[in-house]
């Protein structure tokens, strides 16, 4: 899964791999990094980057992150990559179905919406926990919501469809 983070002015383009349960290789611009994560409160997480050991408080807001590492606080701006390069003004087909996947997997924590919803661009429809984070998936699309593909608790692989928008 491709991401482009925006932090302090500069932007980074990261790329995930799964390697276990909480392992990962982290490419940075290219560059790649082995993580280790382990969650040590509700937004407290142990991380060993290349063997070194750094403790990080995160905060979300949707695709906002507050980060603070050894009392530096950095805060970083997190798109997945397709959807940034729609914001940017790429197309985007608005009108018909849209099969909304998960981007990495993870577990279903909550579903926003059910069956018959209308929904707008940019709506949370369901939080999946992946990486020991729980992220928010938003419609690509106004729409109404046709299908509920999971339930809470559920296991998701990577591209695995979770919700139908038409």
């Amino acid at each position: 899964m491709a991401y482009v983070a925006d932090l302090q002015g500069q932007t980074h383009r990261i790329e995930l791999h799964v390697a276990g349960d909480s392992n990962f290789t982290v490419d940075i611009d290219g560059m790649p990094r082995t993580v280790d994560t382990r969650r040590l409160g509700p937004n407290t997480y142990s991380l060993l980057i290349d063997g070194h050991s750094v403790v990080a408080d995160v905060s979300p807001n949707g695709d906002d992150y507050t980060v603070c590492i050894a009392g530096e606080i950095f805060r970083i701006r997190l798109t997945d990559e397709r959807r940034r390069q729609v914001a940017l003004g790429e197309p985007e087909e608005e009108r018909g179905r849209h099969e909304i996947r998960a981007l990495m997997p993870g577990k279903i924590v909550d579903i926003l919406v059910q069956v018959g919803d209308a929904v707008i661009r940019d709506q949370g429809l369901l939080i999946i926990e992946a990486m020991k984070m729980e992220n928010e998936v938003k419609s690509p699309a106004a729409g109404e919501v046709k299908e509920v593909l999971v339930r809470p608790g559920q296991a998701v692989e990577v591209n695995q469809a979770v919700m139908v928008i038409e």
